[in-house]
């Protein structure tokens, strides 16, 4: 059997103001196409698949990706997708039970959404079978965990990986007394000694669960983390990593997706890692005497950019920013970071200058600096911000 694991898709995801999700429905379709050209038997999404809160939007989100996914299974294609950390626990039900509306249910289904631990059995259009083993990511309640107790995080940690290695053990004994097919694990998690560089992803706060407690079975299907890799020394157990760069701190990484060919008992071959083009991210600066034209000339067509502004005394940025918004256009991630600059043209440390900036500035750069980057909030705030102020330039 022919399988494509990719994960962390992360639709509906944004970029500051950036709406994503025309650029990930691109790579989905790049993946789907993967499959087409390579005759994929079994698409494996290995969790955060959807990042979308709003049930008003999702009726579209779920006809787009169904209007992607739907000659695909017509065809034979079985699609598989994990729950995730960023998976919203109303989401996958929902997704579910849409999917059996065209995509049938048991054995014979050809889409399935796991927000639970299980054993799954899929089928290719040829006969052949291959067992599931799926683990969403470690929330207490998806591993029968109802009440986590300890005094401290880290120890509620440790009963939530516990946890997680019960279900594998008992799941792993389910799968050795069932039908002798092949089986493969897919997991969305932290596994120990894996380097990564976002900062959520770091096993003092995350639940890391230790290679030890995972089967070796031909292949690991692993999401979670956005870089593509292979861990402990197996070529054999892999994250894909993301289809697309998620943010400015994955600049310049190679995307992929990982194809897989499972025989009746192990790997045909190596693992077959297929590169995808994800969206450019590109960062500019302007300093005072730049011509911003020139600046943003830099921005390839597609991109997405981020603009960082230095700023001498008495000096705005209302001129360039605006500029920079209608040379770029919505793909410029706005507000752009505001730097002042000392006597001697270097950036000055300490306290931002507000003073040296007219109050629009002002206002817009006091907000963005009490928002970090990854709260949820922030775009809706800044958003309203920028509200406010036009309604206050009118007034």
């Amino acid at each position: 059997m022919r399988i494509l694991h990719t994960s962390d898709w992360h639709l509906a995801q944004t970029l500051k103001q950036v709406q994503r999700i025309d650029d990930q429905l691109q790579r989905v379709e790049q993946v789907l196409t993967i499959c087409d050209e390579r005759g994929v038997d079994l698409l494996v999404v290995a969790g955060d698949v959807v990042d979308e809160t709003s049930p008003t939007k999702m009726p579209h989100l779920v006809n787009q990706l169904g209007e992607l996914l739907r000659p695909r299974l017509e065809r034979g294609l079985t699609a598989v997708f994990l729950a995730g950390n960023h998976d919203r626990a109303w989401i996958f039900p929902l997704l579910q039970g849409v999917g059996e509306l065209f995509a049938g249910t048991g054995e014979s289904a050809r889409l399935h959404f796991s927000s639970r631990p299980e054993l799954r059995i899929v089928r290719s259009s040829r006969g052949e079978r291959l067992r599931l083993m799926l683990l969403p990511y470690p929330w207490p309640w998806n591993y029968s965990l109802e009440a986590v107790q300890g005094t401290t995080a880290a120890e509620r940690r440790r009963q939530i990986a516990i946890a997680v290695q019960e279900t594998v053990e008992r799941l792993s004994a389910e799968a050795k007394a069932g039908d002798k097919i092949p089986t493969i694990l897919a997991a969305h998690m932290l596994v120990t000694g894996v380097e990564v560089k976002h900062r959520e992803l770091t096993e003092a706060e995350d639940v890391p669960v230790p290679q030890v407690a995972l089967p070796n079975y031909p292949y690991v299907a692993l999401g979670h983390v956005h870089q593509a890799q292979s861990i402990g020394g197996r070529p054999n157990w892999r994250y894909s990593g993301s289809v697309e760069r998620i943010d400015f701190g994955e600049v310049g990484e190679a995307k992929s997706v990982v194809l897989v060919e499972i025989g009746k008992s192990e790997l045909e071959a190596l693992p077959e890692v297929i590169p995808v083009n994800p969206t450019e991210l590109v960062a500019i600066e302007w300093r005072p005497g730049d011509d911003i034209e020139v600046t943003c000339s830099a921005v390839p067509d597609g991109a997405i950019a981020k603009l960082t502004i230095y700023l001498e005394r008495g000096m705005s940025a209302q001129q360039i920013q605006s500029q920079a918004r209608r040379l770029i256009g919505p793909r410029l991630l706005f507000p752009p970071t505001i730097e002042p600059l000392g006597a001697a043209g270097s950036r000055e440390t300490g306290a931002p200058a507000l003073d040296r900036l007219d109050w629009q500035e002002q206002v817009r750069l006091f907000v963005g600096t009490q928002l970090p980057d990854d709260e949820p909030l922030r775009e809706r705030v800044l958003n309203a911000v920028e509200q406010l102020i036009a309604e206050e330039a009118r007034a």
